[in-house]
């Protein structure tokens, strides 16, 4: 039978990653960072197309010591460069509120108008991080959008009222520089960490 388990997933673009290798690598030698599993990158995945690229130095986790070499968030698309990952969760739900509602744990966002909000399958046991809420941003409908309310553990809440969205359609984290940047900003979370910090259950899509 087909999967019926709402969409959590992490996709890895390998032109994107060649892109970042070939203007990184035309510049000067890097040093490739290949610890933690590249940052939740995949490490083989990182390594092989670094080395396609004439990529020789590499740290792995047999060297935990040895500082993060300046190029590596360039490297993988987050500071600069061509966004590698973007991570993709689907709205299960649209409910209308009125004014004066409020949602999720503790009740820490209340809608100043009437508003339509989106229930997102992604939540902090996925890594999301806990302190995106009632801020950080969401792309849905090619449209940046708030997280409202604190994230729960399997998923979040966001904001859509300006939207002509639908159940099933997808909402996008981190495919950006300036998203990426923005959750930084409102989270305080280093960027090499987001993707790091994505939890088991999160399907790692690489393409070729």
């Amino acid at each position: 039978m087909p999967n019926q388990s709402p969409i959590r997933r992490v996709e890895f673009s390998r032109s994107a990653l060649e892109r970042n290798l070939s203007t990184l690598t035309t510049a000067a030698e890097i040093v490739v960072d290949l610890r933690c599993d590249a940052y939740g990158f995949g490490a083989d995945w990182v390594r092989s197309a670094a080395e396609d690229a004439g990529c020789a130095a590499f740290l792995t986790d047999d060297t935990p010591r040895e500082p993060v070499p300046p190029t590596t968030a360039t490297l993988l698309g987050l500071t600069a460069g061509s966004p590698v990952a973007r991570i993709v969760g689907e709205i299960v739900s649209l409910k209308h509120i009125e004014p004066g509602d409020s949602v999720s744990y503790g009740y820490t966002w209340t809608a100043p108008r009437p508003s339509t909000l989106a229930l997102v399958t992604l939540g902090f046991a996925d890594g999301i991080p806990r302190s995106g809420s009632n801020g950080a941003l969401v792309s849905i409908a090619d449209s940046s959008v708030p997280i409202v309310g604190r994230i729960a553990m399997d998923q979040f809440v966001a904001d859509v009222t300006d939207l002509a969205v639908s159940v099933g359609e997808l909402a996008t984290l981190w495919d950006s520089v300036s998203a990426v940047t923005q959750w930084h900003t409102h989270t305080g979370r280093d960027p090499l960490s987001l993707v790091a910090g994505l939890s088991w259950r999160v399907e790692r899509v690489w393409s070729e």
